[in-house]
């Protein structure tokens, strides 16, 4: 079927009370340069529609359909996002840049991790040696715990002895009280010692898994 000119549509159109907006309308007057010879229609909420040189107001939520001389759709402007879809659009470009922001980090690693050892060997030299360290600091507290726990129980001893329905020295009190700060110190060393001493093995673990894939990814194809 042959495409009528755009006057012949706009007569049938008026003709069947559809067209809610003509060239004559001052919306159609305001029509820039670049959009002579293009007609516009939209559906408004109502689901009626609108022709003319521009989008008619009641279509500015609504998509846009431009259409040539003869009638023929030429192009297709989406309608304007809502509040939620906008929203929705924000949130799933954070999600984007996070994971962009996520696999370059991943990728800087993979490049270190292969560059700095050369095989699995060094990775568990590497783990075993910061464990023996942090091991070393572990068992240097628990022996300053040890001391002190001794020193707090002597100092107990004789703030009990001296007490004898007295008040205790101000001097044993004050040891007492120095000796518990360093006990509690010490217990809270030794603790995220132990925590750091977990987190190295769980590092080196995932590091040597990757280390692994990375060796045995077969080569991309250039």
């Amino acid at each position: 079927m042959r495409a009528q000119p755009f006057i012949t549509l706009c007569k049938l159109l008026i003709g069947l009370g559809l067209v809610g907006m003509t060239l004559n309308s001052p919306a159609a007057q305001q029509s820039s340069p670049t959009d002579k010879g293009k007609i516009k229609k939209c559906q408004d909420a109502a689901g009626n529609w609108h022709y003319g040189d521009t989008a008619d107001e009641a279509c500015r939520q609504s998509k846009i359909i431009e259409m040539n001389k003869r009638g023929i759709e030429t192009k297709e402007v989406a309608a304007p996002l809502t509040d939620e879809q906008r929203k929705t659009q924000e949130i799933e470009e954070v999600e984007k840049e996070k994971a962009a922001q996520l696999a370059a980090e991943r990728a800087r690693r993979d490049k270190i991790l292969v560059s700095i050892y050369a095989n699995e060997g060094d990775i568990t030299a590497m783990r075993d040696r910061k464990l023996a360290e942090i091991d070393a600091q572990i068992r240097g507290s628990q022996a300053t715990l040890a001391a002190q726990q001794g020193a707090l129980a002597r100092l107990q001893a004789k703030a009990k002895a001296e007490s004898n329905g007295k008040p205790v020295p101000e001097q044993t009190q004050t040891g007492i009280g120095k000796a518990e700060a360093v006990i509690a110190k010490q217990a809270a060393f030794i603790q995220s010692k132990l925590q750091e001493q977990a987190a190295v093995k769980q590092q080196f673990q995932a590091d040597l898994e990757r280390y692994r894939q990375l060796k045995t990814k077969p080569a991309e194809k250039q």
